[in-house]
């Protein structure tokens, strides 16, 4: 399986849930029960999108060990390794090459993803949860790992400037009435176009310096 067509699959399934939710919500009357329910869902996508994005890289780095072991340049290099002079330590040249490869910007995004929700939850109990749903918060964390680094990097500034062109625009109809834009329906739209983009991101200069 393509890890960016997985990665794409979630983000319109929720996607969709979210607006099949806006019909339904119009007719009928959300209990605590199905909002406790709906919670746990996206908790249990979170921990399987996890699940099955490390899956995905253990199998990408297992063609390419096959790949390095079919020829007999690359093959050469299976035995050697990296020394860490600073930590008086060495690793597998091909592990450390994995680890940079594969694993390191999904590491980085899940760490930012953990951080987000942490943080973001502290600020929203702080407020009485005025600010997002309970929901949000792990819709915000699943697309800042799926996203990948420095993909998440990208996400964040750009919900961020989606979030103020809307707040603007809302603003001037409704001549700066003090208003509160809800960030629910933007969260996986943005994450889409970031994974729609990603091969124009990767081009730029910033990109390549925030890449490990």
């Amino acid at each position: 399986m393509n890890l960016n067509i997985f990665i794409l699959n979630i983000f319109i399934f929720l996607l969709g849930a979210q607006i099949l939710r806006s019909f339904l919500g119009s007719h009928l009357r959300i209990t605590n029960f199905i909002q406790i329910y709906k919670l746990r869902i996206i908790r249990f996508i979170f921990l399987f999108a996890i699940f099955v994005v490390f899956l995905l890289l253990f199998y990408q780095s297992y063609l390419q060990y096959e790949a390095w072991f079919s020829n007999e340049f690359s093959k050469h290099l299976l035995g050697q390794r990296v020394e860490f002079d600073n930590l008086n330590i060495s690793v597998n040249y091909f592990i450390f090459y994995a680890i940079t490869r594969f694993f390191a910007p999904y590491l980085i995004s899940l760490i930012s993803a953990l951080i987000f929700l942490i943080l973001a939850g502290k600020f929203n109990k702080k407020h009485d949860e005025k600010f997002f749903e309970r929901e949000e918060l792990w819709l915000g964390a699943l697309a800042l790992f799926l996203t990948g680094w420095p993909g998440a990097f990208f996400y964040f500034i750009g919900l961020i400037l989606v979030y103020l062109i809307i707040h603007i625009i809302l603003s001037l109809i409704y001549s700066f009435s003090p208003l509160r834009v809800s960030l629910y329906y933007l969260w996986m739209p943005t994450a889409i176009f970031v994974i729609i983009i990603n091969k124009w991101l990767i081009e730029l200069e910033l990109w390549k310096l925030l890449k490990i």
